[in-house]
């Protein structure tokens, strides 16, 4: 349990992502922390981990105590009648820009071609990643990941989209994206270097694990990329005694933590796929290029994407101690401590 010092610490920091509104902060267990005018926030106190929501608890944060950030921007259900569903982008001809809004600009039509929206859900996400963030608490007795969730349907909110795209500009939606990325900007401020794993589904027929760098698929193949191309930038630069290969499809990769364990559990990049071959492959959205080591920072980040076979309830259980053990031995690798 997170002592009162600790947690007063953690409220001075989230306060940080609310600078804009104004208020007053008191610890409560369980009862309103801030009075705002736009906003307020409950925390609530557990055995193991305390929990922060946004307005309307759109978006949830587990405070956690270790490097280590899960994410799971796209397995809400939340529909209100606040935010209209996202549909396509609005298309400017002459300029050939997208805006993202419900009513278009002047010269500007809805065209689902040239700006479409995704809006399909990836089932079971956000129960994987409060699955494998457990796990990893009683693996290491007490050091526990944080995780963001975001409880908003796709179709009203993606945080795995800039903000233009992700809200469409309703109110509502740009506040919760802003929340979303705001508690992902506390829990990496108190880390000298970390890592984000950005939890995802998808439906390729290969059905494979996807893990993604930021490198597309065509230079995954071809092997045409550096490591400054990539989310883990950081981690390079920090294992020099590592060559590059190895860290991303070799030896002390994450694909190769994963399949060592179980085989069924086949990933790519890894030593079995070094690339997809031709095959369908998923690199990293937003949050990966946002808040991983490409451009700055010492906090790498992966995206993982799952076959929905790996998310449903009779895998999951199986499959949660595999990727929390896996990403613990990457973890301890690439930072040598917890």
């Amino acid at each position: 349990m997170c002592s009162q010092d600790k947690t007063q610490q953690r409220l001075r920091a989230l306060s940080r992502i609310f600078s804009s509104y104004r208020g007053s902060w008191t610890l409560s267990k369980e009862k309103m922390l801030c009075s705002f005018s736009l906003l307020c926030l409950w925390l609530t106190i557990s055995s193991a981990q305390e929990i922060v929501y946004g307005r309307n608890k759109y978006i949830e944060y587990h405070v956690g105590n270790m490097s280590l950030i899960f994410t799971a921007p796209h397995g809400g259900s939340l529909t209100p009648s606040s935010i209209p569903a996202r549909d396509a982008g609005c298309w400017q001809k002459d300029t050939k820009k997208c805006f993202y809004t419900h009513s278009c600009p002047s010269g500007a039509v809805k065209d689902s071609s040239n700006c479409p929206v995704t809006t399909v859900k990836d089932l079971y996400t956000q129960e994987m990643a409060l699955a494998v963030a457990k796990e990893i608490c009683r693996l290491t007795a007490g050091y526990c990941p944080h995780v963001v969730i975001n409880n908003l349907a796709r179709s009203r909110l993606d945080p795995n989209r800039d903000k233009d795209e992700a809200a469409f500009g309703v109110p509502d939606a740009d506040q919760a994206w802003d929340e979303f990325m705001g508690f992902i900007r506390t829990a990496k401020s108190d880390m000298s270097q970390g890592l984000v794993i950005d939890i995802h589904g998808q439906s390729h027929p290969e059905q494979w694990i996807e893990l993604g760098y930021l490198i597309s698929k065509t230079n995954l193949d071809t092997g045409r990329f550096l490591a400054s191309d990539t989310s883990i930038n950081a981690l390079s630069k920090r294992r020099v005694d590592t060559s590059f290969e190895e860290l991303l499809r070799g030896k002390q990769s994450l694909g190769k933590f994963i399949e060592e364990q179980n085989v069924n559990y086949v990933c790519v990049p890894a030593p079995s796929n070094p690339g997809p071959n031709g095959g369908n492959y998923f690199s990293g959205g937003y949050i990966t290029s946002t808040h991983g080591s490409k451009t700055s920072g010492e906090v790498d980040a992966i995206q993982i994407e799952l076959p929905k076979w790996i998310r449903d309830s009779a895998e999951r259980p199986k499959f949660a101690p595999v990727l929390a053990k896996a990403i613990l031995d990457y973890y301890q690798f690439s930072f040598e401590k917890l």
